[in-house]
């Protein structure tokens, strides 16, 4: 095959680059993107936010700037990461971060694909996409090609898909049909995805672990074990104002966005109801206590509480572990601080699979619950639905 694959150029995933920016800024800015990619950018299981981490430092900038731009549209990245704030310097920092973290070859951060056929899939890739990605799955990140291996499945499926049907161009060819010849079914995918999944597998007995952009090891063990305890500390605003969602140093625990200039307190409450009944999470509670407090003649800032729930996820994760129990329902706390700036602040469910709370079967359901929080967050601090 010519090209295959070639344009998937968000899958530009490829081994350290060369830093140039300030990692120190970028990794303090990276934080807006863990709440969907995850702490370490390697991405999620569904098809919403795929491994960042080793993309090129030069495509990452491109990719933001275009976000920025609003060359490419996606309402709630925009808003949760702030990006639409960011400079040129900011971009350039959190490229060089996330450019620089190498998980390669890490078990921990392996993606997960038994759906497909990896005999099938093999023979995909061996017969149509070798020359040009390599046996590895690396690519040639010197010419332009991207690297599979370590990439979300379902993440490659939909960009596939988006090819065939046109909605994102190919090699700069609005015209091209290659996809349409290479998967003729979606099963095609299912078992490419499937062997590309096995590429960044390691023996066992390889201790190798995944590294950050300074060298430093990312912590955590190869196999699991009990977490320590951290050390706990109030949660504050940060200090150093970075653009988008602004995350507590309690290994990223708490998310919080400030409403923007115009929107009012009914402006957000209507629009995260609305975006719940869209996203199928129900509002099962609401706790007004800065009223309540007002109605004993007690003068307090703005403090409520909106509570959202899909009891069908609720089930699936707390079959799983129990534990899961006492983070429901999820929560969405709009309080006012000492200036009169408003803000609402979710916890950040994410820290149930880094700390490995539920199991990689219902992973994916706390993390889809995750971001549909943070789609209501969104809807609230901008006022739209």
């Amino acid at each position: 095959m010519k090209h295959f694959i070639t344009a998937l150029l968000c899958l530009l995933f490829v081994g350290p680059a060369y830093a140039e920016g300030d990692l120190k800024k970028g990794r303090k800015i990276a934080k807006t993107c863990a709440l969907c990619h995850g702490k370490w950018g390697q991405g999620t299981s569904g098809a919403k936010a795929p491994r960042i981490a080793g993309v090129t430092r030069k495509f990452l900038i491109k990719i933001l700037s275009e976000y920025r731009s609003g060359k490419r549209k996606n309402a709630g990245m925009v808003s949760v990461s702030g990006v639409n704030h960011m400079s040129d310097q900011d971009i350039d920092n959190i490229a060089t971060w996330l450019a620089g973290i190498d998980l390669r070859g890490d078990p921990r951060f392996a993606v997960d694909n038994t759906k497909g056929d990896k005999k099938h899939g093999r023979k995909i890739f061996m017969s149509e996409c070798k020359g040009c990605h390599r046996k590895n799955g690396y690519g040639k990140p010197r010419k332009g090609v991207p690297a599979l291996a370590g990439q979300q499945s379902a993440y490659i499926i939909r960009t596939i898909e988006r090819f065939k049907a046109r909605t994102r161009v190919h090699d700069d060819d609005p015209e091209d049909d290659l996809f349409d010849e290479v998967f003729p079914k979606k099963q095609d995918m299912i078992d490419l995805t499937a062997f590309l999944s096995t590429l960044d597998d390691v023996d066992p007995k390889d201790k190798r672990m995944a590294r950050l952009p300074d060298g430093k090891v990312i912590p955590g063990h190869l196999r699991r074990k009990r977490a320590k305890k951290p050390k706990t500390k109030l949660a504050s605003v940060t200090k150093e104002a970075v653009p988008g969602a602004s995350i507590s140093e309690i290994h990223q625990t708490v998310a919080k966005m400030k409403l923007e200039e115009g929107v009012s307190i009914a402006d957000a409450v209507s629009a995260m109801r609305s975006k719940a009944v869209e996203l199928n999470m129900k509002l099962v509670g609401e706790q007004h206590v800065s009223k309540a407090l007002e109605a004993r003649g007690e003068k307090v800032p703005q403090l409520s509480i909106y509570q959202f729930c899909n009891l069908s996820d609720a089930k699936t994760i707390v079959a799983s572990n129990p534990l899961y129990a006492a983070y429901m329902p999820c929560r969405i706390a709009m309080v006012q601080d000492k200036t009169g700036q408003l803000w609402l602040m979710m916890l950040n469910l994410d820290i149930l699979v880094d700390n490995t709370i539920v199991g990689k079967d219902v992973a994916r359901t706390v993390i889809d619950v995750n971001q549909k929080m943070l789609e209501i967050m969104t809807a609230g601090v901008t006022g739209e639905f």
